[in-house]
């Protein structure tokens, strides 16, 4: 699994971390969010099964633009193929095994 913690400075850079055959998982969070310092123990849990379908994005959003999708944190946003699939507000436990089980299903391995 590839985790990206880093500062995405515009939409060029972004679409650039989407460009992968993986489904991406993109995590908005601040730093300074009580919810947030509960649910990402809980994600980073649950994303280690799926370390070598899914490629992690996580982001912080007093250092990221803002994303239309996001309008509220945490936030999780989930990319196939470059588009957006499926957002899961608040990263609730049932409904990330939910979504890391249904997009590692779909994911498509290289030969």
């Amino acid at each position: 699994m590839s985790y990206v913690n880093a500062v995405i400075a515009n939409k060029a850079e972004f679409d650039r971390e989407l460009n992968t055959r993986q489904p991406v998982f993109v995590v908005f969070i601040s730093h300074d969010c009580a919810a947030c310092t509960d649910a990402m123990p809980r994600f980073m849990r649950i994303s280690q099964r799926y370390k070598h379908q899914i490629k992690i994005m996580i982001l912080d959003c007093t250092e990221t633009p803002s994303h239309p999708s996001v309008d509220r944190i945490p936030m999780l946003l989930i990319y196939q193929d470059q588009q957006l699939q499926e957002t899961v507000p608040g990263l609730g436990e049932q409904a990330l095994e939910h979504a890391f089980k249904r997009f590692a299903r779909l994911q498509i391995k290289e030969p």
